[in-house]
């Protein structure tokens, strides 16, 4: 989690596809019908999605492990456009050694710079 958090600061696109496996999946939505397959369409994912974000505070919860899956609440406060804005999400991973093989993502981003509630992360 920490290096999600790192590549997200950095707007480390071949960072971030490197947390995961030559062969991973990563669905940021569970509306997307095809999810991003392999290094090179995961950093093509992230290049655009840290394009223009600027002041990353990321968190994240108390992981829940389970085998090689592990579900986890994530937290984030950025600049995007010049705007001050909010995500929070869920992270569902799958791991093949200490790589990422799968990602399911989903989260709501809210303008505004918004604290997590009481017992978030938990």
């Amino acid at each position: 989690m920490d290096s999600f958090g790192r590549v997200w600061r950095e707007r480390d696109a071949k960072g971030a596809a490197a947390i995961f496996t030559e062969d991973a999946s990563y669905r940021n939505t569970p509306f997307l019908e095809e999810p991003f397959v392999g290094h090179d369409a995961i950093e093509g994912f992230w290049q655009v999605a840290v394009a223009d974000v600027a002041d990353v505070d990321f968190r994240y919860g108390v992981p829940v492990i389970e085998g090689d899956r592990v579900g986890v609440e994530w937290w984030t406060t950025l600049k995007s456009g010049g705007e001050d804005h909010t995500l929070a999400g869920n992270f569902l991973l799958t791991f093949a050694g200490d790589r990422v093989s799968d990602l399911r993502e989903s989260f709501v981003k809210q303008k505004g710079a918004h604290r997590p509630h009481a017992g978030w992360g938990l």
